[in-house]
């Protein structure tokens, strides 16, 4: 018989096992879940990684690309004993004012230098057919405009035609293409002459760029019919007047005459850029900008 006291109900300590049981299987869940989060995670870092990995791989072929071209024309124009400085960064071979240089207010290159104009047309012949996709159109080798300064000049400064197939490029052609090649004019920063057929400088530069344009495609016809993958001529002119000088060349302002023509020689020139454009289908990486920085970080150059 038992006195003072009831017997336990047999379930008395199960509410507290079940409740272990309940808090370890959500312990569980949660750790099941961060794993399968953690997985996912890892992936798509994994999948980030290989992109900008590409996206590294893409930005050094491009520069690759465009220094061998820099290079190479460069280095044909060093051979003939012309002085030219290549700024990689901006894909840009600047022709020194011992190169392409032009008397103050004019858009026709010295006399003495016709002839480098066309040992540059000789050069972009040779190299640039490897960087284009290969097609030509049935373009004039001129404009009609090209050569329309009252002081165009012969065609004895041409060299012999170019060979191209001297380049070694032979069967190999590169993922990175030649989207334009630019024929920059510039000039130095004394306003132009009264009574001067150019309005202003800008003008004067945009001339300089289109009569050396006119000059390299009557050498060299084909380079004026060189496309690029849109079947645009890869071939381009631009002016940028007095808004660009050689850096460490400042303006020395002077009255026009001989002064002027000394003051601003090195300013006064052609520059060439090169903008290359990406192999097609290339950098999809669903990043809707990243196509637009790699253009960007490959055609640098204007800034």
């Amino acid at each position: 018989m038992i006195v003072g006291g009831s017997r336990p109900s047999p379930d008395a300590g199960q509410g507290g096992q079940s409740y272990l049981a309940s808090v370890s299987d959500l312990v569980s869940s949660l750790i099941f879940v961060f794993i399968i989060m953690l997985a996912v995670f890892a992936y798509q870092l994994a999948n980030i990684t290989e992109e900008q990995a590409n996206v590294t791989e893409e930005l050094t072929a491009a520069d690759e690309t465009r220094d061998r071209i820099l290079g190479d024309i460069a280095g044909r124009l060093q051979g003939s004993g012309i002085r030219v400085e290549v700024l990689y960064e901006q894909g840009v071979l600047r022709l020194s004012d011992n190169a392409i240089n032009f008397p103050s207010g004019s858009d026709t290159p010295v006399p003495e230098h016709h002839v480098n104009v066309g040992r540059l047309a000789e050069a972009i012949a040779e190299v640039v057919p490897c960087y284009v996709s290969g097609e030509l159109i049935g373009l004039p080798a001129t404009d009609g405009n090209a050569l329309a300064s009252e002081d165009a000049v012969a065609l004895s400064y041409c060299q012999l035609p170019a060979d191209p197939s001297g380049y070694e490029c032979g069967e190999q052609r590169f993922p990175w293409l030649l989207e334009t090649l630019l024929i920059e004019g510039h000039t130095d920063d004394v306003p132009v002459a009264v009574g001067n057929r150019f309005r202003d400088n800008l003008e004067l530069s945009s001339m300089r760029a289109a009569i050396v344009h006119g000059m390299i495609a009557a050498c060299e016809p084909g380079v004026a019919r060189l496309l690029n993958t849109e079947d645009y001529p890869i071939l381009s002119t631009s002016g940028y007047g007095a808004t660009r000088p050689v850096p460490g060349g400042e303006f020395q302002s002077a009255p026009l005459g001989a002064a002027a023509d000394d003051a601003g020689r090195i300013h006064r020139r052609i520059d060439l850029r090169f903008l290359l454009e990406p192999p097609e289908g290339v950098l999809t990486t669903g990043e809707p900008d990243v196509q637009t920085d790699v253009r960007e970080r490959v055609g640098e150059g204007a800034q």
